[in-house]
């Protein structure tokens, strides 16, 4: 099993419309399980606020091999999902790991 885990710095915009594209992207990212071969789990969290310099948001999910990782990075529903997210990152980071 391998967990994915990205992070994200989003460009300034109000606390509402942050709040709602947040959660789209969540919803769009864990419509993705079922969808996507070898995906096993998604979860979206955002940052407390508590820390400076934190990022805003982070992304944990879970596949079943480093293969299906793959697949997901390359399928079309994650890479659209992707390709609108990006407007709103301004700083991404990645750690991949096997559990």
């Amino acid at each position: 099993m391998i967990r994915h885990t990205v992070v994200w710095k989003l460009v300034d915009h109000s606390a509402a419309e942050r709040e709602a594209v947040m959660a789209r992207f969540g919803e769009e990212l864990r419509g993705l399980v079922g969808v996507v071969p070898g995906l096993v789990s998604v979860s979206l969290t955002p940052d407390v606020g508590d820390t400076p310099g934190n990022f805003d948001v982070s992304l944990i999910s879970v596949h079943e091999s480093r293969e299906a990782l793959a697949v997901y990075q390359s399928h079309p529903a994650h890479v659209a999902i992707s390709e609108w997210w990006s407007a709103f990152v301004a700083q991404r980071g990645a750690v991949d790991s096997e559990i």
